[in-house]
């Protein structure tokens, strides 16, 4: 113990060293992420943020995913809990669905068994950046986005379906109470407060790996990994291929924008896959937090999200024989940044679902629920 202590104080005061000596590369990397946090993640996270608090605390995120589990709890081995962590961790994107575990955990809404298996597979990229940095951004095909979304929602149902295989169905906990469901007046202004404050967390882990990201282009440690990459990707767009992955592995954005000098290359859909399935060490510390307080452990996380990179892009090469694209030679060269909303057939189906969930309501005089989400 007091080795690995010496060794964590030596690596902390060797890193203070590098910030007074490599001050410009440090101030530049926090300036990028300041841009890409206003930018991007507040515009994209905080809405979603504050909807899933409130869908959790007013009761309608279990309502709407109670028709869903006729579906999940047999195939995905989840229950009301997981099943509506899924739903607002695949349109709100990360990590909106570890926050929702974690503030079901904190309401007694959800097992922690049941947290710590949609832990596994609920975290994932959202439609704006699939459709609008992704598609539109990286490759000029919005058609390609959507490719690309469908590929890494199947991986996280197929990652759901080979856990539920392996380790059964999660049971429903009868011993949890009941969750309380409380009038949207009385919870907005805490549900709006807790959403900025976790928003700025987020943006915190942002700035600092984009520091690390710009101090290790510094110190040629990028350039060394990438050099090692590079065999993976023979041909003449291995370099900006191989760079991707070494950004994508650290940081999502700036790995996948890193795409856009190879975006007419065969590996680039796969690897835009599979980058956006992984993450990234940027986005596993933004997460970090959340699966603590949702009770899942990192090292399984960790191997979970590896595993969804791998499926995404599998899935994806199954997509493109069935529906073959033709990508533009290079996508416009405008700034890779996600559109506001999804989109119009997302939309559209998000409002319908809402419709079928309002005009079916609960039926009176059954049977009293428990554990409502």
């Amino acid at each position: 113990m007091n080795a690995m202590r010496r060794l964590e104080g030596g690596l902390l005061l060797g890193m203070t060293l590098l910030l007074f000596l490599f001050p410009a590369p440090c101030a530049r990397g926090a300036r990028d992420g300041l841009i890409l946090c206003r930018d991007l993640l507040v515009p994209a996270l905080f809405p979603f943020f504050v909807l899933s608090s409130l869908l959790i605390a007013t009761g309608t995120a279990g309502r709407l995913a109670g028709p869903l589990t006729r579906f999940t709890r047999p195939c995905l081995g989840i229950g009301r809990a997981g099943t509506a962590a899924l739903l607002l961790g695949l349109v709100g994107g990360y990590p909106v669905g570890l926050r929702t575990l974690a503030e079901l955990r904190s309401r007694s809404a959800c097992s922690l068994k049941e947290a710590g298996r949609a832990a596994l597979f609920c975290n994932n990229c959202g439609p704006a950046f699939f459709i609008g940095a992704a598609g539109a951004g990286i490759f000029g095909s919005r058609e390609a986005g959507l490719l690309l979304m469908a590929a890494n929602g199947l991986a996280a149902m197929l990652l759901a379906l080979g856990l539920r295989l392996a380790c059964g169905t999660v049971p429903e906990d009868t011993a949890l109470p009941k969750a309380e469901v409380l009038p949207l007046a009385q919870v907005f202004a805490d549900c709006v407060s807790g959403a900025f404050s976790s928003v700025l967390g987020v943006c915190a882990y942002v700035i600092l790996f984009s520091v690390l990201s710009s101090l290790g282009e510094a110190l040629g440690l990028l350039s060394l990994i990438q050099g090692c990459l590079a065999p993976l990707f023979p041909g003449p767009q291995g370099a900006a291929l191989s760079r991707s992955l070494t950004l994508g592995l650290l940081e999502i954005s700036t790995g996948t924008a890193a795409l856009k000098d190879a975006a007419g290359s065969f590996a680039a859909l796969p690897l835009a896959a599979f980058l956006l399935g992984w993450g990234g060490w940027s986005v596993h510390g933004q997460s970090l937090t959340f699966l603590r307080q949702a009770g899942g452990g990192f090292g399984p996380y960790l191997a979970a999200k590896a595993v969804h990179g791998l499926l995404s892009a599998g899935v994806l090469l199954l997509l493109l024989r069935v529906f073959p694209l033709s990508l533009p030679a290079m996508a416009s060269a405008g700034p890779v940044f996600p559109a506001p909303l999804p989109g119009r057939a997302l939309t559209a189906v998000w409002l319908a679902w809402g419709l079928v969930f309002f005009l079916r309501g609960e039926k009176s005089g059954g049977k009293s629920r428990r554990n409502r989400v």
